[in-house]
């Protein structure tokens, strides 16, 4: 890995964020392509297929700090940069509007109807709260709206309610520091899942737990904090962007992964590791995204990407189309097939189905990329520098 110069990077679309960004919805999407019927699971090492593709799920947490990266950018750009702006309020959230809403409205409305379609909305009074939960993605502050519409809607909520703290986290470390701030958004999570607990053994009341804001904060909270790093605004260690150190990381978070889906049963260190299980995954994403991003200087230098970076990053461009549409794919596209392969008694082996339906699932997010998300991009204005690929979607 090269050390960058921050100032280097400015202006540039940091090609390593598009290219984790891209790895994290591919893993999304092979994840719950794995679990689409009508494929055989017993050719080409199906149990292997099962245990490797659990993993993908855990792409969001590359997504929450891929987004406190991208979402600080700004404020940082700001003090490297005496012609940038931080955002206001009021600005940072008709950004986000403009970005996030018209694609998704566009998905919700189709998954509202085939909900109905299939019997699983029908006209009543909880139908309509769980409609206008998603309406302002607040469909993780209940348990009964949490996957009512689509797998993976609840992440979008955390990441709006997550927006909503950023002002809170900006205003915290400015006054206090990196180290209040990590301790405090430490605290908030424990404090969470200590108030479902308590909740749950006193009163019988469940509520979301890995699936609210507080519980995330502190993964998102490392993205600001790696973002700092590659500007130069805050030094770390370089242990903290160290390869090796991420690659063993993750295989710990792996591991923790395993034990909690295939060998352990509920109690204490079944409750620990609930606990920290995300946070090993966000540390190792961090790491990840810091030896990532050293690398930009020498791309922007030669003007040269390696083919399979710019590839993931391709597909990092449009990630937020292809997370929202792949179950479109998987829900409407595939049944009719597999209804008729399984008629007929010629199923496809689960390796082949999956590749197929990753491939058709890329396909149709592109197209709905153009259509339904590229329109309402923020257009950045000509910085006079030459990047790699276009700006960054802000």
């Amino acid at each position: 890995m090269i050390e960058h110069q921050p100032r280097a990077l400015l202006g540039q679309r940091l090609v390593s964020v598009d290219a984790l960004r891209g790895v994290a919805a591919l893993g999304v999407v092979l994840y719950h392509t794995n679990a689409i019927p009508g494929v055989d699971r017993r050719l080409l090492f199906g149990d292997a297929v099962d245990a490797a593709m659990l993993f993908g799920k855990y792409g969001v947490w590359l997504f929450f700090v891929i987004s406190g990266f991208c979402i600080h950018l700004q404020w940082v750009r700001s003090h490297v940069d005496v012609d940038v702006r931080p955002l206001g309020f009021a600005a940072f959230w008709k950004r986000r509007i403009r970005r996030l809403y018209p694609p998704y409205l566009a998905t919700l409305v189709f998954y509202i109807w085939l909900r109905h379609s299939l019997g699983e909305l029908p006209y009543t009074a909880l139908s309509a709260w769980k409609v206008g939960l998603h309406m302002f993605m607040l469909q993780n502050l209940d348990t009964r709206a949490l996957s009512t519409m689509n797998n993976v809607y609840w992440t979008l909520a955390v990441e709006e309610q997550l927006y909503l703290l950023y002002f809170v986290f900006l205003a915290i470390r400015q006054r206090w520091g990196w180290t209040t701030t990590l301790t405090l958004a430490a605290g908030a999570r424990l404090g969470w899942f200590a108030l479902a607990m308590l909740l749950h053994r006193l009163w019988g009341v469940d509520i979301v737990v890995t699936q609210a804001a507080a519980a995330q904060w502190l993964i998102w909270i490392l993205g600001a904090l790696a973002v700092e790093a590659a500007f130069g605004v805050t030094r770390l260690p370089r242990w903290t962007r160290r390869a090796a150190l991420g690659a063993a990381t993750l295989a710990v978070a792996s591991l923790i992964a395993w034990a909690q889906n295939y060998w352990l049963s509920a109690g204490l260190f079944s409750n620990a590791l609930w606990l920290t299980g995300d946070l090993v995954w966000g540390l190792g994403f961090f790491v990840l995204l810091n030896w990532s991003v050293g690398y930009e200087t020498a791309w922007a230098a030669t003007r040269r990407v390696p083919r399979w970076v710019a590839g993931l990053a391709t597909v990092g461009i449009f990630s937020y189309s292809l997370y929202l549409t792949h179950e479109i794919v998987q829900w409407r596209l595939w049944p009719p097939v597999a209804a008729r392969l399984a008629q007929t008694g010629h199923l496809l082996p689960q390796v082949v189905v999956m590749g197929l339906m990753a491939a058709a699932s890329l396909a149709f997010a592109r197209i709905f990329f153009v259509f339904f998300e590229r329109p309402f991009l923020t257009r950045r204005r000509p910085s006079g520098r030459s990047p790699l690929v276009p700006a960054i979607p802000a």
